[in-house]
C-alpha cells in the first residue's frame, strides 16, 4: 500500500488486515524502496495513490513491485483523478482502478478478486 496521505495508508492498511491480508506500507516511492526487500515474502497486490510525492505515480509503485518479484504483481491503483487517462494508463500497465473516494463494497470485492486471481 503507496498513498502519501498518512492517514489513508494507516486506515486502508487497519481494513486490510482486518480482511485477513499482510500490509507492507510506504508513503512514498523511496520509502517504497526501502522496505520492499525487508517484506516477508512475495507481495500479492500492489494498492497505490495514482499521485505520489516528487512527481512520482502509482505506475511506478507498481513497476518498483514487479521489477522486486521479477514477475507480474497485480495491481490497483487508487486516483481522485477522474480523466479518461487514468483509465488508460492502469489499462496499459493490466491494473485496475478505482476513483477516491473509495466506497469499503467495491474495495473489498476488488481485492479479493485481484488477490484470488480472478481480477
Amino acid at each position: 500500500m503507496v498513498d502519501d496521505d498518512r492517514s489513508i495508508v494507516e486506515g486502508l492498511a487497519l481494513l486490510l488486515e482486518a480482511w485477513g491480508y499482510d500490509v507492507l506500507t510506504a508513503l512514498s516511492l523511496s520509502e517504497l524502496a526501502q522496505r520492499l526487500p525487508q517484506a516477508p515474502g512475495r507481495p500479492g497486490l500492489v494498492l497505490a495513490d495514482h499521485f505520489l510525492p516528487a512527481g512520482g505515480t502509482g505506475a511506478q509503485a507498481v513497476e518498483m513491485v514487479r521489477a522486486h518479484v521479477g514477475g507480474p504483481v497485480p495491481a490497483l491503483i487508487l486516483t481522485g483523478d477522474t480523466m479518461p487517462e487514468r483509465q488508460a494508463e492502469a489499462a496499459a500497465m493490466g491494473c485496475r482502478l478505482l476513483h477516491k473516494p473509495v466506497q469499503i463494497g467495491p474495495l473489498k470485492d476488488m481485492v479479493d478478486a485481484l488477490m484470488s486471481g480472478a481480477g
